[in-house]
C-alpha cells in the first residue's frame, strides 16, 4: 500500500509534535524533556555539538527507538502506539547510507519500492534523477561514499515520506548533491510534509530551514524561526561552516 497523503492538507494537527520526549541509555540521558512541534510545510533544522542529541532524536522521530517517557507524534500518530502508522509516512537517511553492499543499485531500489509498496515503480527516473544514470547495475559494494549517499536518499524519496528525516544528509556529497537534498526536501514540504535536517553544516541547512532547534546536552537549549538565528550563535551550539 503507497503512503497516504499528509492530512494537514484538511486537519490542523502538527506534523510531528513532541511532549517531554526523553530518551535514556542506562543511566546516560541522551535526550531529556524535549517539547517542540514541526508545522507540515516546513522545515527545522536540528543543530548542536556532537553527542547534543541530535541523532537520539531522530531515530525517536523514525521509530528506530522508543522513549523512556514522554511522547511524539507524526500527523497526530504516536510513534509508540501507531509505529506501524508513523513508519509508512516517514523517511529515514541515517548518517551512514545504510544501503546493500552486495546488492546492485536497481536491486536496493527494487527492495525499497516493494517495501512500500511501490513494487512496480521504474527505478530507472530515481537514478536519474540521483545522478546515477548508467550505474543501476553496478553493486554497491564499488561505490563510493557520495554515491552510496545519492543512492539512500533515492531510497527515501520514491517512498514519497510525508515527514523526511535527514541525518547529516550533506556527508559525501558536492555542490549538486546538496542540491539533490534540497530538491527533496522542498518536494516533501511543497505537497503537505515536513522535513527535519541534523547537520553540523549550519550554512547549507540553513538555506532551507523554516525553524532552528538547538540542543545541548540532550536538552532543549532554543527554539525559534530561522530568521532570528545569527551565524555565531549556530557555531557556538556546535555546528560549523
Amino acid at each position: 500500500m503507497s503512503n497516504p497523503d499528509p492530512p494537514a492538507a484538511s486537519a490542523d494537527i502538527p506534523a510531528i509534535a513532541a511532549t517531554a520526549l526523553t530518551r535514556r541509555f542506562g543511566r546516560a540521558w541522551a535526550v531529556r524533556d524535549l517539547t517542540f512541534a514541526v508545522p507540515p510545510r516546513s522545515v527545522l533544522l536540528v543543530v548542536g555539538p556532537n553527542g547534543s542529541g541530535k541523532t537520539t532524536l531522530l531515530r525517536l522521530l523514525a521509530t528506530a527507538l522508543r522513549p523512556t517517557s514522554g511522547k511524539a507524534t507524526v500527523f497526530g500518530h504516536d510513534v509508540v502506539a501507531h509505529a506501524e502508522m508513523v513508519r509508512a509516512q516517514v523517511a529515514f537517511v541515517s548518517a551512514t547510507p545504510g544501503v546493500y553492499d552486495s546488492l546492485t543499485a536497481r536491486e536496493n531500489l527494487q527492495f525499497a519500492a516493494a517495501m512500500c509498496g511501490r513494487r512496480f515503480e521504474p527505478m530507472t527516473l530515481w537514478l536519474e534523477r540521483v545522478g546515477l544514470a548508467g550505474l543501476g547495475e553496478h553493486p554497491v559494494r564499488t561505490f563510493s561514499q557520495g554515491m552510496k549517499r545519492r543512492l539512500a536518499l533515492a531510497r527515501a524519496w520514491l517512498a514519497v515520506p510525508s515527514v523526511l528525516i535527514l541525518d547529516e544528509p550533506y556527508n559525501g556529497l558536492d555542490a549538486e548533491g546538496v542540491r539533490l537534498v534540497h530538491t527533496m526536501v522542498t518536494e516533501t514540504t511543497q505537497r503537505g510534509g515536513c522535513a527535519v535536517v541534523a547537520t553540523q553544516e549550519w550554512e547549507r541547512g540553513r538555506r532551507i530551514a523554516d525553524g532552528v532547534l538547538v540542543l545541548s546536552g540532550g536538552r532543549l537549549a532554543d527554539h525559534a524561526p530561522a530568521a532570528h538565528f545569527a551565524a555565531h550563535i549556530l557555531t557556538m551550539a556546535g555546528s560549523h561552516p
